[in-house]
């Protein structure tokens, strides 16, 4: 039996619905015309970004700060197509690929900023593709407006990062979250060094090859040597290490955090990371009265809530 694609979008679909109401969202999911509006940068999130909303309205929040012109754009529709390509589907990887890039052309951006790891490592290390326009991601792209930012608040805070060091982009990413951390006023950053057999991101697929175990192990020997340096929070990189690392905060050791809400906590800009409040709440009824609200502006059928978040938040956290 092939991949279920339908179950794996469904889902980051289901999410999305579950944590934010459609007036909430200053994200595009749909295609444009063939003429719309140009925009300067567009933004591209990609998917699985989508289970985990509030970073989007953070950044989204940011660039308006900036006074960019942007768009920004993401699920199945603007698909990069490594899921496919990661399962051997690579006739379809590379259509998806270059129909996205043809769908960002509409725009005529002088940018591309892209969010997701998985993306931009599809675009640039597995096709080299070639763009009409420069692709940064978007922790690089941040800290080239660092200087055009006015932080309003100190955080009073000890912060360990957890990245990844598989290449040389992802150890480019990693130093520059680290540049934005620093520039936190307030804001002390611990000494934190990543295992590499974590590879270039968290994902369950990582998790598989690793073992369930063995990967739980690793993470929480991060943690020690984290608190060890005398941080009391683990800030994440990626979505997908936010979302796979959050119910750890449950242990008690550490809180776990987005690098990007931290930093934007210093600029005024603050978003609940409802996804871990969900995990860490692991009570399915509580989760679906809380989401309630959303998932009747989203049209989300009830049922199929009440299955996915009895299986996705109704387990104890790690």
């Amino acid at each position: 039996m092939g991949y279920d694609y339908a179950r794996y979008f469904g889902e980051i679909a289901l999410t999305h619905d579950l944590t934010t109401k459609p007036d909430e969202r200053t994200w595009r999911l749909t295609p444009p015309g063939p003429r719309p509006e140009p925009h300067r940068i567009v933004l591209y999130l990609g998917c699985n970004v989508l289970r985990t909303s509030h970073m989007v309205r953070t950044i989204t929040a940011i660039f308006d700060r900036l006074g960019l012109d942007w768009i920004a754009v993401g699920g199945p529709t603007y698909c990069c197509g490594v899921v496919h390509h990661r399962q051997g589907d690579v006739a379809a990887a590379q259509g998806m690929s270059r129909h996205t890039l043809e769908l960002f052309g509409r725009w005529q951006p002088e940018e591309v900023v892209m969010w997701c790891p998985s993306c931009i490592w599809f675009y640039d290390e597995v096709l080299r593709a070639e763009t009409p326009f420069p692709v940064r991601h978007a922790t690089e792209f941040l800290v080239s407006r660092l200087p055009e930012l006015r932080f309003t608040q100190p955080v009073d805070a000890a912060v360990a990062l957890h990245h990844h060091v598989q290449s040389e982009a992802r150890r480019r990413e990693g130093a520059a979250a680290r540049r934005l951390l620093e520039a936190v006023p307030g804001l002390r950053v611990v000494p934190l060094e990543p295992d590499p057999r974590l590879g270039r991101i968290c994902a369950e697929f990582v998790q598989a090859e690793l073992g369930q175990a063995a990967w739980d192990a690793m993470i929480r020997d991060e943690i020690e040597r984290a608190r060890a340096a005398g941080a009391g929070t683990l800030a994440t990189i990626y979505h997908g290490c936010q979302r796979l690392l959050c119910g750890f905060e449950a242990e008690g050791r550490i809180g776990v955090e987005h690098y990007l809400s931290v930093f934007a906590r210093a600029l005024g800009i603050e978003f609940e990371d409802t996804y871990k409040k969900y995990r860490l709440w692991a009570d399915p009824e509580r989760v679906l009265a809380d989401a309630a609200p959303c998932a009747l502006a989203s049209g989300v059928d009830p049922a199929r809530a009440r299955r996915f978040v009895e299986e996705t938040f109704g387990r104890p956290s790690p």
